[in-house]
């Protein structure tokens, strides 16, 4: 799945890119900042687990693709985006009990979440048509993760489903008003992801993304 996802949003991303082009070629090599109907942009994503005794550790390994359809002369746009994240934290030898304290196993291990968040997203914009465009934005959707421990040779692992709740902050920065620029932002993702066999009620987290877009 991580694969294919990976795959489906590049093609997404080189599709916006040479929509983009076309569009410039057929009419102009730009077009300034507020005048803009599409966006596509392409981030990386750090992620800092929060209120999750499962797993601690900052994930570095994170991207974030979205879409973005502005309304004609309006600081507003809707779309969707679809991040991914995976979090990765070894954990020293420990006696673990399980099956209500009956049995007890001493191990190290590796514990593993894997997310993938899905939403449609809302955006305002401050300073709209100018070069730096600061913004605040909402996500609603659901997310897809799945809940590894890798202890000597064996693996426990789980998939679910949770609905999904991201506020957000960021700021679009195109360069002499132009048909591209960079893309930053934070947000705080909520999501109802549940395994009880890992102790896991929600996943939460804090997200820092930077990257490239392209309008037209």
């Amino acid at each position: 799945m991580k694969n294919i996802l990976f795959t489906g949003i590049l093609a997404l991303f080189l599709a916006g890119n040479a929509s983009a082009q076309s569009f410039g070629t057929m009419e102009s090599s730009s077009r300034p900042t507020g005048t803009w109907s599409n966006l596509w942009g392409l981030s990386w994503e750090i992620s800092i687990p929060t209120n999750n005794d499962f797993l601690t550790k900052t994930s570095f390994a994170g991207g974030k693709f979205e879409y973005r359809h502005f309304f004609p002369g309006k600081p507003l746009s809707l779309g969707v985006s679809v991040s991914w994240n995976s979090y990765e934290e070894y954990i020293p030898t420990q006696t673990i009990t399980y099956d209500e304290g009956s049995r007890a196993i001493t191990t190290d291990m590796d514990r593993v979440i894997y997310t993938v968040p899905i939403a449609a997203i809302g955006h305002y914009y401050f300073n709209y048509g100018k070069t730096a465009m600061p913004y605040v934005g909402l996500g609603i959707g659901t997310q897809y993760s799945e809940q590894d421990i890798y202890y000597n040779i064996f693996l426990d692992e789980e998939t679910n489903w949770g609905f999904l709740v991201r506020p957000e902050v960021g700021v679009l920065i195109a360069p002499g008003q132009k048909n591209w620029g960079i893309l930053a932002g934070a947000s705080y993702s909520f999501a109802t992801n549940k395994n009880d066999a890992f102790q896991i009620d929600n996943l939460k987290n804090f997200s820092f993304n930077i990257g490239l877009f392209l309008a037209y």
